[in-house]
């Protein structure tokens, strides 16, 4: 006759032991008193295979009936060969508690390992464990019948205590645990050890690696207190240990560590911009944390920024910051539209100078390129630099044959010009107008600026400036007060001369291969920057009628066929777009003045390029690309705003 095991919650050793007894007298009576219910979360198969379960045909022994918080308990088991299985289980549970007292489960276990083999032995780490009394079952096949009779043990407390004053605490703070031991257990080399959680602490009671500092407590009850400024935010557990070595004397404590404030600022001047413009941040660090290697990171947000001050991955772009304030700026250009965090870090490292900030790069809506109007050039043999005046009439150097000559807005040659004496050209490139209508032309292979009248009579010629002689000038604009602007291009600097012709001043910032030039309705002057013997910053760059750097645009721009490479020329329209030529890919490119990059034409279909190598824009919105590779000049029409 089976007899069904009632379901007690063991309250005590006494209560074990009526439950075995009980046990006993079932076995004795019938061998299918050790039948029991096949485990819940097995297969079918397995089910089966339970179905006549092997009963408490093995053994189960601890290697101990108590042990301490934090020491490993042992058990010895052993089966006969035909009740191995993959599955079998040791599983711990509080006693009294939830265990499968009827061979039934009831709650999961707190701790448990599989025992695959016939005999062995199998531990299990207590540092979970709270002190009390537990009882380990041997079971079957993941199932719930006893393979062994039940097997109580206890947990016992550490001597000692140790608490926490604050379980959390700012780095730098100090954080303070008070202890106490029985005076049987006093030794000077006591100590209380702190460890990352989870780390390498002793959980086991045995050594796993070194603490990540410690202090000696040599009395029976006192407190120890720890700098927190050397460990990184986190969490982190403390361990009193006896006598220089891993065994408890009291059960562990656990504390965070939170990051301290940041002691600088750090603020996006925009929190939202277009792909291509660029992004400022203003910073601020006390004196003692200026270090020559802090710097501004851009992440992807969320990305792999350093979140809690240690490395996950390299920024997508990055900026030194030397000084105790200012600002850094970055181009979006390369970014892809969507979310960004900038953090402001400690030298080279990635401890946080300020709270991070958060920005969004939008993107730019699409904007179709000019199409292909007409083509003219009668008499052209090679056609370098453009302008168009306030009449619509374009004006075009031709440099193999030392000249320049004005068309109508339709293409029609008006007039042509070839001088001898001092107005004689050698190799002309760019040309400019002023509001008179005195031409400027920028004569290359002579080394100078030659200026002329309206009506093409010899005025000046610029040669120097500031006691350096000019070397393959190449661009050439003048503002609406007169004033000329000439790119020096061997000299890698941009002049300023006076309407009288007095030197003024000269920009350098940033420039390699200065050409083409631009000036906007505000005086902002924009400079085609070929870079320095191709492998500098092939870019344009926008200067302040004061000479400050305002943007750079297309040095990390992406298009159909890459960034800027060796931009010649640029201008500026009305609506602040910007079309710069690239002799190298036969087109021409469109930007917003803001820096983000709007859409390539000229290089396949009508009007297609050879060698484009100057652009202007006519006062109606016309588009004039000089193509020197066909000997011509195209005019395309710019898609309608908006």
């Amino acid at each position: 006759m089976a007899i069904q095991l009632p379901k007690v919650r063991r309250r005590s050793r006494t209560g074990l032991a009526a439950v075995l007894a009980l046990l006993v007298l079932a076995a004795l009576g019938s061998a299918s008193a050790r039948a029991a219910t096949s485990a819940p979360h097995t297969t079918a198969t397995a089910a089966v295979a339970a179905a006549t379960p092997p009963g408490a045909v093995g053994t189960l022994s601890a290697s101990s009936a108590s042990v301490l918080q934090g020491q490993p308990i042992t058990f010895d088991y052993s089966l006969p060969a035909s009740a191995v299985q993959a599955d079998n289980w040791i599983g711990i549970y509080a006693d009294p508690g939830c265990g499968p007292v009827n061979q039934v489960e009831d709650c999961a276990s707190t701790a448990y390992n599989w025992v695959t083999n016939g005999s062995g032995t199998s531990s299990f780490s207590t540092s979970a464990l709270a002190p009390g009394s537990y009882i380990a079952y041997f079971l079957y096949d993941n199932g719930y019948t006893w393979l062994a009779q039940p097997v109580p043990f206890t947990v016992a407390a550490a001597p000692g205590t140790l608490s926490v004053r604050n379980s959390v605490v700012t780095q730098g703070q100090s954080v303070t645990f008070d202890y106490s031991i029985p005076a049987a257990k006093v030794l000077s080399n006591n100590w209380i050890g702190l460890y990352g959680n989870p780390g390498n602490g002793p959980v086991n009671q045995a050594y796993v690696g070194s603490s990540t500092s410690y202090n000696w407590v040599a009395n029976a009850s006192g407190s120890s207190t720890f700098s927190t400024a050397h460990l990184a935010p986190g969490k982190y557990v403390a361990y009193f240990l006896y006598d220089n070595g891993y065994t408890w004397l009291a059960s562990p404590v656990t504390f965070t560590v939170q990051a301290a404030a940041p002691p600088g600022t750090l603020t996006a001047e925009e929190s939202t911009v277009r792909q291509g413009q660029q992004i400022t941040f203003d910073y601020s660090v006390p004196a003692a944390q200026v270090q020559s290697e802090n710097w501004v990171g851009l992440y992807s947000n969320p990305g792999c920024g350093p979140v809690n001050q240690v490395s996950v991955c390299g920024s997508t772009t990055y900026n030194w910051v030397t000084n105790g304030s200012g600002s850094t700026t970055f181009s979006t250009g390369s970014l892809a539209p969507g979310n960004y965090i900038a953090y402001f870090l400690y030298d080279n490292g990635y401890t946080w100078l300020a709270d991070p900030v958060t920005f969004t790069v939008t993107a730019v809506p699409p904007v179709a390129p000019p199409t292909y109007k007409t083509a003219f050039g009668t008499g052209l043999g090679d056609p370098q630099g453009i302008a168009v005046d306030a009449k619509n009439n374009v004006w075009v150097t031709d440099n193999g044959r030392n000249r320049y000559q004005e068309y109508s807005a339709k293409g029609k040659l008006l007039r042509s010009f070839s001088r001898s004496g001092d107005g004689r050209l050698n190799g002309p490139t760019a040309i400019a107008l002023d509001q008179v209508g005195n031409v400027y032309v920028a004569d290359t292979g002579d080394n100078r600026v030659v200026e002329y009248t309206a009506k093409g009579a010899f005025v000046r010629a610029y040669t120097t400036a500031g006691g350096t002689a000019l070397s393959r000038p190449q661009g050439v604009a003048v503002d609406a007060a007169g004033d000329l602007f000439v790119s020096d291009t061997g000299n890698s600097r941009v002049l300023e001369f006076g309407p009288t012709g007095a030197y003024l001043k000269a920009l350098t910032s940033g420039l390699g291969r200065p050409e083409g030039l631009s000036l906007d309705k505000s005086g902002d002057l924009y400079v085609a920057d070929a870079g320095l013997a191709d492998s500098g910053p092939d870019q344009v760059i926008a200067f302040s009628p004061s000479g400050a750097v305002l943007d750079r645009i297309g040095g990390s721009t992406s298009s159909d066929l890459g960034g800027l490479s060796n931009p010649s020329d640029v201008a500026v329209d009305a609506s602040g777009h910007l079309f710069v030529t690239e002799p190298d890919f036969n087109m021409a490119m469109e930007f917003d003045t803001d820096g983000p990059y709007l859409n390539e034409f000229g290089a396949v279909g009508p009007g297609e390029l050879a060698n484009a190598v100057a652009v202007a824009v006519a006062p109606d919105g016309q588009v004039y690309v000089a193509d020197s590779g066909n000997s011509r000049v195209v005019e395309f029409t710019p898609a309608p705003a908006g």
